[in-house]
């Protein structure tokens, strides 16, 4: 079956047909190829091949005949990153590369961008974007600077020559223990699950709303996660959004969250309350399919608003759980807690939460006596 992405059609014939692009016009609009097959597999297998080819023998003529930088983005996010990232990752890069890297470098030769360029596009960058924009947007134009040295369609990466800004990390908003503590009592009182789910498993939003009845193991009192939403924008510039479906952040989030029983017993509650059926959504919106993660940031927002709690957003629930956990887990407890929250490295956590690390040390020297 063919699938979102991979320009691979059904023809009236009863052929498939899978379509790639083999070269530029003047003008840089695309010039695509095709390949022909009875068999879907066959098509899929020939356009690996062809692609592969195009890759390993790239011709500076054929992929753009102009030069221009625009050409050689547009053939490195269709061809070298789109077969290798989620489509949500896909989407953002086709966003960042047409509002900020084209408009910066897309008329002039590929060759002509240099480390003074990239020095004076990072400090525009610096008064238009938050700062993890900024590094997004840098980390991006180095991948695509790196293919094309790999290429030998540039002698050298000019961002090797450049440093990565260094910005302060804002410490996450945590709730206090009263704040969550009337949280608790509201969102129990309301019948709002998701939001103590959230509170004591660290998940995230996209994540929480993917979940399925039978990601829950109710004998070993576990949540699985491998699936996540996002709301990304339908096209480059455009204000309309879809929701996609696709795998976690990355390969380290996908895992297994140990859940305390409490919240387990009250996932049995809701589910022998709702009749829901075992593949089933366990949060479901309106049509009976996933609930939209907007609809619980904004319903969060009102719960907030109405208890007192200033500086909270949904993505406190995730900061809270992290910081309690500590609280009860000192030694060595970060290495555990990257594990739960999904993160690739013990190195995010610590980047995140090493304040509440030297909180517990904090605490421990207080505690400590004179002896003499």
């Amino acid at each position: 079956m063919a699938r979102k992405g991979e320009n691979i059609y059904l023809r009236r014939d009863g052929r498939w047909e899978g379509r790639y692009i083999r070269g530029r016009k003047q003008d840089g609009k695309p010039v695509f190829g095709s390949v022909y097959a009875r068999q879907y597999q066959e098509v899929k297998r020939r356009l690996v091949l062809i692609k592969s080819q195009l890759l390993q023998n790239p011709s500076p003529v054929l992929i753009y005949r102009t030069g221009q930088a625009a050409e050689w983005m547009d053939f490195w996010l269709e061809e070298v990153a789109r077969p290798n990232i989620r489509e949500s990752t896909y989407l953002a890069y086709r966003r960042q590369i047409g509002k900020h890297l084209i408009p910066a470098f897309g008329s002039m030769p590929l060759r002509e961008i240099d480390a003074e360029k990239i020095r004076q596009f990072t400090g525009v960058l610096k008064s238009r974007v938050a700062p993890n924009t900024m590094i997004g947007i840098l980390r991006l134009l180095n991948a695509i600077l790196k293919e094309a040295r790999i290429k030998r369609l540039i002698e050298a990466n000019p961002m090797e020559e450049c440093r990565m800004p260094k910005f302060k990390q804002r410490k996450a908003r945590v709730l206090t223990r009263a704040e969550q503590q009337r949280l608790e009592r509201e969102t129990v009182r309301q019948g709002d699950l998701e939001y103590m789910v959230m509170l004591y498993t660290g998940i995230r939003l996209g994540e929480l709303c993917a979940l399925r009845w039978n990601d829950v193991d109710f004998v070993n009192n576990t949540l699985t996660v491998d699936e996540t939403l996002q709301r990304v924008q339908a096209t480059a510039g455009g204000a309309k959004t879809k929701i996609v479906t696709g795998l976690p952040k990355s390969l380290s989030s996908v895992r297994v969250i140990p859940v305390p029983y409490f919240v387990i017993r009250m996932l049995r509650d809701y589910m022998e309350e709702t009749g829901a059926a075992a593949d089933g959504y366990i949060f479901r919106g309106k049509s009976g399919g996933h609930t939209d993660p907007r609809t619980l940031q904004t319903r969060f927002a009102k719960i907030t608003k109405r208890l007192g709690i200033r500086g909270a957003h949904i993505h406190t629930l995730r900061h809270t759980f992290a910081t309690r956990w500590l609280e009860h887990n000192k030694r060595g407890g970060y290495e555990i807690l990257g594990e739960l929250l999904g993160h690739s490295s013990p190195k995010v956590t610590l980047q995140f939460y090493a304040h509440c690390t030297q909180a517990s040390k904090r605490q421990s020297m207080d505690r400590m006596e004179r002896i003499a």
